[in-house]
């Protein structure tokens, strides 16, 4: 049998980790599964959270092996963000910016931050000292990116989709407008901290995971504030900040 050359692209593909490779194989994704826990996390976050336990149990690792839920993520972020490109009037070349800055920026760099502060955070405070089932203690890094995304759906949801949807009535400036549009980001913060308490909640060397939630707390009284005594729109600041004509 005469062996198939590899395109020079095919070549790169073939070095990449396997998780990654898995990404430009759509026939090996479970892209039907990735809809699944996406719908569940928008009306029922804990049964995606409780995969993690089964996965645990079926193939001993917390973490996703497919990059299926990723790969959606970031398919729905570069579409959204042309929807508002085409919205608002912005061209061809500030579009594809936008796209390559929400993906790269505020998706994997941003979440990779976070990961790695909740991360650290996690490891040094939260691990139950009494506990002594199992072989490791250590949280898997891999898992809390995992965390992450799934926060992140939700939170997308309110933020930029919902948003889209209401956005004739958020640019305006009446106190109404401002805040339905701060109530989006609060809706969407705490349900981005609901699900990564969630998520460690299954982890069971982890005691107080409670302390997650703090930091949400203190966003949303921040949010609550700035919306009862100035007129700071956050869908105004930040479409004007990432539109700019």
């Amino acid at each position: 049998m005469i062996p198939q050359r590899l395109s020079p692209s095919s070549r790169w593909v073939t070095h990449l980790p396997e998780f990654a490779r898995r990404a430009f194989q759509v026939d090996q994704m479970e892209l039907d599964s990735a809809l699944s826990q996406m719908y569940s996390l928008c009306l029922k976050p804990s049964l995606v959270s409780k995969m993690c336990r089964a996965r645990k149990m079926t193939k001993n690792h917390y973490h996703r092996d497919d990059p299926a839920f990723i790969v959606l993520q970031v398919l729905a972020l570069a579409i959204t963000v042309i929807a508002y490109g085409l919205a608002l009037k912005g061209g061809p070349f500030q579009i594809l910016y936008n796209v390559l800055y929400e993906i790269v920026l505020n998706y994997f760099i941003t979440g990779v931050i976070l990961t790695t502060i909740t991360w650290i955070f996690v490891s040094r405070f939260l691990i139950n000292g009494g506990y002594t089932h199992g072989v490791s203690r250590e949280v898997d890094w891999h898992y809390s990116f995992d965390i992450h995304c799934n926060g992140y759906f939700p939170y997308f949801m309110w933020t930029k989709v919902v948003q889209f949807l209401l956005l004739p009535f958020l640019l305006q400036t009446s106190f109404f407008a401002c805040l339905t549009s701060n109530s989006l980001y609060m809706i969407g913060s705490m349900l981005y901290g609901y699900v990564v308490f969630l998520g460690y909640l299954e982890l069971p060397m982890l005691t107080q995971q409670q302390k997650l939630m703090y930091p949400v707390a203190a966003i949303v009284l921040c949010m609550l504030l700035i919306t009862l005594f100035t007129s700071w729109n956050l869908t105004q600041w930040t479409l004007s900040d990432t539109w700019r004509s």
